[in-house]
């Protein structure tokens, strides 16, 4: 039998607290009922900072990679309005120059004929619409799912998913009008944006989305469906007008940092994409 160091109880089975050493009654045993020297040092947490701690050791997740998953935006500069929301004024203020400037878009647009003398069309044929739906469907995906992607991973990884999505997208498309023979200029935004669904159907399998705004499927779903139609009418590309390689590449990007992520957080001026 040994006493409770507070209010002198006997026990057969005392508690001894592992923080100060001390011996407690089951009334006293907590850390808080026996003002134990370990809460005013930092020691001792709280159940649910313990449970934390322990599921970052059994995963083995470093406390600076779930910074990742913090819903923010960068406080000053342009940044404090979202890059995705900067993009989309991008795509918007080019959508406007291609319509009023003349030889605009044959300027800024991917042409695999001359994609050694203007390289720059890798990146500014992103920015690029065909047409006002072209634009139009691309700028609500980016709206939505692009401002999603960046309040779950941050700024800097966004723009590294969209831009690399898209670029590789881009360097998809050049490698199927090599092996195609039908070197098509092709312009927009899909391939980035497919890197980005990709992303998010990856890390966040919970959001629904609306096909075709009427019917409700998981994203995983959709993400699935709409690389099924891309791989079915990747060998009629000059048919349909629509750059199916840049989006399975866009796709394959999107997966892989999804996956990469996962574990460290917790469409007529030639083809459209």
């Amino acid at each position: 039998m040994r006493s409770c160091k507070i209010c002198g109880k006997s026990e057969a089975l005392p508690f001894q607290c592992s923080y100060c050493g001390g011996i407690f009654c089951s009334d006293h045993r907590l850390p808080e009922y026996h003002e134990c020297p370990g809460l005013e040092a930092g020691v001792v947490k709280s159940p649910v900072e313990k449970r934390k701690l322990e599921a970052e050791k059994r995963h083995k997740i470093p406390v600076r990679r779930r910074r990742g998953i913090k819903l923010r935006f960068p406080k000053t500069g342009l940044g404090q309005y979202g890059y995705a929301n900067i993009f989309l004024g991008v795509i918007t203020l080019t959508f406007l120059l291609q319509n009023v400037v003349p030889g605009f878009t044959r300027v800024f647009v991917l042409d695999p004929l001359n994609v050694l003398i203007k390289p720059w069309g890798l990146v500014t044929s992103i920015f690029l619409h065909a047409n006002f739906a072209h634009f139009f469907v691309n700028g609500i995906v980016l709206l939505f799912f692009g401002n999603e992607l960046e309040r779950r991973v941050g700024s800097r990884k966004f723009i590294e998913i969209f831009l690399l999505a898209g670029i590789i997208g881009n360097l998809g498309y050049l490698i199927f009008t090599v092996l195609t023979g039908l070197p098509t200029p092709a312009l927009g935004a899909s391939g980035a944006l497919y890197g980005i669904f990709a992303v998010l159907a990856i890390i966040a399998p919970e959001i629904r989305v609306m096909l075709f705004f009427i019917l409700p499927l998981n994203i995983r779903s959709a993400l699935l469906l709409f690389a099924l139609y891309d791989l079915l009418t990747l060998p009629i590309t000059s048919i349909t007008g629509i750059a199916s390689a840049a989006h399975l590449a866009g796709l394959l990007v999107g997966l892989y940092y999804g996956k990469k992520l996962k574990y460290t957080i917790y469409p007529t001026y030639g083809t459209r994409f």
